[in-house]
């Protein structure tokens, strides 16, 4: 008998659709034949895992894909298949290319939820690295030992894209306490950053007239003109009547007062 034929009797026999002298005469075929033994093992292999699996209806693309598949590969590949036919063994085609594209959305859930672990995996890690900046920035502000450890402290902090709440209390202390003029003008460039925050805002306010140096308090004085700051109007004031007020600081605060006015 024709290979191709024998072929799609025997899809037909694993799917039980043979019946009477047709049916016995493949049977014996196989009995006496192990390659016949060894496809129609191969194919009730295959049944079953296709009767294992969901039902889906594949659409009209689908088939065509897969014909066009299939159709390629005997031909330039030259490796035998199991074709694709129609009638009764036309359903067990459609679950193969069902099973197909089970497979291939497996992959594409399987690449996505990969995916999504990495990003987790790299978002811990930067919550991590801002964490250990955050903690260096604030032990550098407090290391009194050191101004120019507390100066890396302060451009350390610059690095920093969001706002901290326990960040932004270090800088203010350092801007109002910290011994040094240089460092307390870099937290003042700093907090600068974050002067659309009340918090900061207020602080840069009343540090007006509480700052004991005229070079930091001068340069505080030209940063409220720079944003326009109203509410530094009556500190200002202040600053001018007190009679202990540096005569640079007067004048500073005198040309702010007008700006502002």
């Amino acid at each position: 008998m024709e290979e191709r034929k024998m072929e799609d009797l025997i899809i037909d026999y694993a799917q039980g659709n043979l019946t009477g002298e047709l049916k016995e005469h493949v049977e014996k075929v196989i009995a006496k034949n192990d390659k016949w033994k060894e496809e129609l093992d191969r194919l009730n292999g295959i049944l079953e895992i296709m009767d294992n699996s969901p039902e889906l209806q594949p659409d009209q693309s689908l088939r065509a894909d897969f014909d066009l598949m299939l159709s390629g590969e005997i031909e330039n590949q030259k490796v035998r298949q199991i074709p694709l036919i129609t009638g009764s063994a036309g359903s067990w085609a459609f679950k193969i290319a069902a099973s197909i594209a089970l497979v291939l959305v497996g992959a594409v859930i399987g690449i996505m939820i990969t995916k999504n672990q990495q990003n987790e995996r790299e978002l811990l890690a930067l919550k991590s690295e801002v964490e250990l900046t955050k903690q260096l920035v604030i032990s550098s502000l407090q290391n009194q030992s050191s101004a120019s450890s507390r100066l890396q402290g302060v451009n350390t902090s610059m690095t920093l894209s969001n706002s901290d709440d326990e960040i932004i209390t270090a800088l203010i202390n350092t801007l109002n306490h910290d011994d040094n003029t240089n460092v307390r003008l870099a937290a003042l460039d700093a907090l600068a950053r974050f002067s659309d925050i009340m918090q900061v805002k207020k602080a840069l306010v009343e540090a007006l007239e509480t700052q004991d140096d005229p070079v930091v308090t001068i340069s505080l004085i030209n940063l409220m003109v720079r944003l326009k700051e109203n509410d530094a109007v009556e500190p200002l004031r202040r600053l001018l009547e007190k009679g202990e007020t540096d005569e640079a600081v007067k004048s500073e605060a005198h040309i702010g007062i007008l700006k502002l006015s």
